[in-house]
Parts: structure tokens; sequence; C-alpha cells
């Protein structure tokens, strides 16, 4: 059989309860207020620091391809680049 607890007993269990929820309450809260802030301040400057860095390497266009000259008209004045190349 089940034995019934007294009154003094039922006492002392929410005294012991609230005697272990009271820190683990209070680390919560201070886990909210303050440790769950920091974290994410930092995480925000880590974000601008990744996408700073990401954002300094450019992609180069590809240089457009140039024909050519050939060596006859090397040195002769006068004459422009060739654009293009008829056959």
């Amino acid at each position: 059989m089940k034995k019934q607890s007294s009154n003094i007993e039922q006492r002392y269990t929410s005294i012991v309860s609230f005697i272990i929820a009271l820190p683990i309450c209070a680390l919560i809260w201070i886990s909210m207020k303050v440790v769950w802030p920091v974290l994410r301040f930092f995480a925000k400057l880590a974000w601008k620091k990744i996408v700073k860095a990401l954002s300094k390497s450019k992609v180069e266009k590809p240089l457009k391809p140039t024909l050519r000259t050939p060596e006859i008209f090397k040195n002769a004045p006068n004459l422009a680049r060739a654009k293009q190349l008829r056959f």
C-alpha cells in the first residue's frame, strides 16, 4: 500500500523543488538577457567580415582576343590594329 504523504512532507518537497528550480530559471534568464545578445553581436560582426571578404574578390572579365599583326607590318607607320580577319 502507498503511504500517504503528510502536510510537512509536501511543504519540504515544495521548498526543495523551489531551491532546485531557482538556479535553473536564473541560468535561463541570464542566457536570454546577456549571453544571447552578445553571441548575436559577434555573429553579426563575423557575417559582415565574411561578406566583405567575399565582395573584395573580383571576377575579372576575360580580355578581348586581339589579332596578331604580321611581321611585315610591325614597324610600318600609319597602320591601325586589325579588328577582324577576312579570308
